[in-house]
């Protein structure tokens, strides 16, 4: 009995060393700092650094007003100290280019 051959239109099958592994667990969240408390002239701020790695959506910084793209590491910033809440407090954070933030002007 002849040996069956798989065909396929792009040429053979791939090799198992050739084929592409299932991308395993980004671990990276787990690496970056925790949210650290900054104490400012204008209150308390949690700060979280993004790496660059989990930066994945475009978002506007509240300084420059310019896009923080994709892939650029980044700072989320938000109140430690909110007049409504830790909750409001959360659902009011933004993110920010890390020289944006150490250059900030205080409201």
């Amino acid at each position: 009995m002849a040996k069956k051959t798989r065909r396929s239109n792009s040429g053979p099958a791939p090799s198992k060393w050739q084929r592409v592994q299932a991308p395993r667990g980004d671990i990276s969240r787990l690496l970056d700092p925790k949210a650290q408390v900054v104490e400012a002239a204008d209150g308390s701020w949690f700060v979280q650094h993004i790496a660059a790695v989990n930066a994945l959506k475009t978002y506007t910084c509240p300084e420059c007003h310019r896009p923080i793209r994709p892939g650029l590491a980044h700072l989320v910033i938000w109140r430690e100290d909110h007049l409504f809440g830790q909750q409001r407090a959360i659902e009011e954070r933004r993110h920010w280019h890390s020289n944006c933030w150490k250059g900030r002007r205080f409201r």
